[in-house]
Parts: C-alpha cells; structure tokens; sequence
C-alpha cells in the first residue's frame, strides 16, 4: 500500500509540474515537415506522443506525409505557408529557399556539431548550413531467395552477366517479376541508370569525375554505347506498372511476392526485409546485396549520399513559436529522440552521440555495411542534377520502363537535356 501511495503521489508531482510548464508558456502549434509514410507509425506512437508529454503547451502536426517532397515544398512556398521544420534536399528549390530567407542556418546550433563534417558540407550552400542529415544513403538489391531458388539460384548474382540471367530464369521458371522500383520516386528511377553508368565508366573516369561532368553538363550519356546497351537488357524484366509505382507499392510487391527482386536505399530497408520475411515466412530468405551491375572482372560500384535532411524555418514567427520550432528541432536530434526514426526506418545514422544500443537495422542490411564503406561510388543524382534536368530525365527514364520510348531516344534526349539544365 505505501509502495502505491507513493506510485500515485509521484504521477501527482509530474502532472502539476507539466501543468505549471504548459500555464508558464503560450500555447503553440507546430507544423512540422518530417514524417514520411516508412515510419509514420513510429511518429504517431511514439514521437508525437513522448514530446508533447515533455512540452505539453506545443502541440505537433505533421503535414505532407505521403506527398512528392517537391510538389508538397513548391505548393507550401507559393502559398507563404511553409512548415516549422522542412525535409531538405540539395536542388534548386532549396537553394532558392535559402536566397529567399526561409531556411534558417544552422552552423551555431549545438545538435550540428554531432553530425560530422563531411555531411554538414554536404547540406551547405553559399555558406548556410540549411540540413542535418538523417544519415547515409546506398543503393541497394533486395532479393526474395525463396523465388531465386525456385528459379534455380542459390546464391544471389554477383555480376551483371549474372544479373540478367537471373532474371531471365525467374521469368521464365516463376510467377514472379524479377525486378521492380519505385518509378514515381525521382530517386530510385534514377537509380537504375546511375547504377549502369558507374559499373560501366565508373573504373575508367575515376571517383568523382563523373559527378564533375554531370554538374558542368559534359557528360554524354551516348558516348557509351554500352550503358545503354545495359538498359536495354534489363527492361523486359521490369514489372509491369514499375513507372508510377510509389516506394509503399514496391513494399506491397515484395511482400505479396509478385516481385523477385528490387532496387531501392537503404532508408527503406525496415519495411521491404519485413515484407520479404513476412511473403516467405522465413527470415534467411530475405537478401540484401550491394546491386551486382559490375562486369564480372571487376568491383562493384554503387550510390550513395547523405540522406534527405532536416532543416529549421527561418520565417519570421512570434517569439514563442520561434522558441518552440527550436525546441523541436533540437529534441529530434537527441539520440534517444532520433533513435525512434532511425529503429523505425532502418537507416544507418551518423548522428555521432548515438550508441550502439540505439542503433537498429535489419540483419541483412548490417551484413553488407563493411562492403558498402570499401565500395566505390557515385553520388545520387539529386547531389548533382537541376530540377529540370531531374523532371525531364525521369520522365524519358519512366516511359523506357513502361516501354513507351526506345533506350536511344532517351540517352540523347538526355544528353541534350544535361547541355541546357545543369549547374
């Protein structure tokens, strides 16, 4: 009984303490631009409800979940309305963002120091911090074993030659589409053709050479006849409706098993690995390979960058808003706050005060991480292209794979593109 006496007394204490703090301070409401559809669940269970708890007189909202990051961001900047805390990317509109005063720099706030440098530099622009990181991005092949084996593999390829033929006996001996992506994320519809370009060039042109091009707008996507040669074998193998496929449908078709394999990040790892063991009901069947494009003589290249970031509104607000948008900010990135979105995601962080205790990701992710570090790599194409140049691309990327455009058309039409748009 004194045991619960004192139980009770204690959750007294905390509730008049958390009620003197919410009547100490004005009541605020936050929209807040993070949660994407991989782990909204985790936001509503366990970060909404844990910060409000701690600073009961901020209320959270968060908004465009689920929305194209860069329709949602243009519509928010058109209509003066933008969030408390955005997702950032390095393209035009964030930049414009900057030069516009929306995004505020984040070089003098504590929680900056803990991303290490390398990612801060990444996230800078005309001297503004205006991100911090989640945390690195890769590209990865997620493989249904169980399909490949009923095609007659028990290994995953290792190779391109390999690759293919892959997927040509899924296609042949199963039900299954051998590969499919998330054609209506810019992202991982590039993600294939860069993919093809570094396992072809890569070794030639040397790290970051073709980055240097890319962004000059030199680079000729033609002046290789096997890049396209590349795309042109693996299209027949796509799944059908790949092109407008979201990365939730790319989750649904490795979980139902209509797909064999799938080209996707890292960031996506939680859900495509639980959807693969949930179609096989056997944890040994999901694989995570660094994707196998390279000639078979040869080391793998693959993509990497910083994954999307946060950024902090520089909007001129009321003194406690602009106090609790700051709050907010500060408290994601406190390892045990950014612990609940990288657990849920299964992203590899590098928020330097996380432990290992924290740190959570699926075992077939951990197994490829020492190869990730030693491989050789290209940055995404969001680290490099214009918005004109990405919505252009995409779009000729996404009719080759619905088979409405032929390969040729494409890379010349990329190659003209790149000469207009590029930075």
């Amino acid at each position: 009984m004194k045991k619960l006496l004192a139980l009770l007394m204690a959750v007294a204490m905390l509730l008049t303490m958390c009620v003197g703090l919410a009547e100490e301070h004005e009541p605020v409401t936050l929209q807040v631009w993070i949660v994407q559809t991989d782990w909204s669940d985790a936001w509503d269970n366990e970060m909404e409800p844990k910060f409000e708890a701690e600073y009961p007189w901020i209320d959270v909202e968060a908004v465009g979940v689920g929305s194209a990051n860069a329709d949602f961001i243009a519509a928010a900047i058109a209509a003066e309305d933008t969030p408390a805390v955005w997702q950032c990317d390095n393209n035009d509109t964030y930049f414009n963002a900057i030069s516009a005063g929306l995004l505020a720099d984040l070089s003098e706030m504590e929680v900056a120091q803990s991303i290490p440098q390398a990612y801060r530099d990444a996230f800078t622009h005309d001297g503004v911090l205006f991100g911090l990181t989640q945390g690195a991005a890769f590209s990865v092949l997620y493989i249904n074993m169980a399909i490949l084996e009923e095609a007659g593999w028990t290994e995953a390829p290792a190779n391109w030659d390999e690759f293919i033929q892959c997927c040509a006996d899924i296609a042949e001996k199963t039900d299954a589409a051998p590969l499919t992506l998330a054609g209506d994320k810019t992202t991982t519809c590039w993600m294939l053709y860069e993919l093809i370009i570094a396992n072809t060039v890569g070794d030639e042109l040397g790290l970051g050479v073709f980055e240097e091009q890319f962004k000059a707008g030199t680079f000729d996507f033609a002046a290789n006849p096997e890049i396209a040669a590349k795309l042109e074998q693996v299209v027949p193998y796509i799944m059908t409706g790949t092109s407008t496929m979201t990365e939730d449908d790319v989750t649904a078709a490795m979980t139902d098993g209509i797909a064999a394999m799938c080209i996707a990040g890292n960031w996506t790892a939680n859900n495509i690995c639980s959807g693969i063991e949930e179609c096989t009901g056997d944890a040994s069947k999901v694989k995570a390979v660094l994707a196998p494009f390279n000639p078979a003589d040869k080391g793998v290249w693959i993509s990497v960058s910083p994954e999307t970031a946060f950024g902090l509104s520089a909007v001129e607000v009321s003194d406690a808003e602009k106090e609790a948008r700051e709050i907010f900010f500060n408290w994601v990135f406190q390892p045990e706050n950014f612990a609940i979105i990288q657990n849920a995601r299964g992203t590899v962080p590098v928020l330097s005060t996380m432990t290992d205790d924290q740190i959570k990701v699926p075992a077939a992710i951990a197994e490829i991480v020492p190869a990730m570090n030693a491989a050789n790599f290209v940055y995404m194409g969001f680290n490099c292209w214009t918005s004109e140049f990405k919505d252009g691309a995409c779009t000729m990327l996404k009719d080759v794979y619905a088979g409405n455009m032929a390969v040729a058309d494409a890379v010349t039409g990329m190659t003209e593109l790149l000469q207009t748009y590029h930075r």
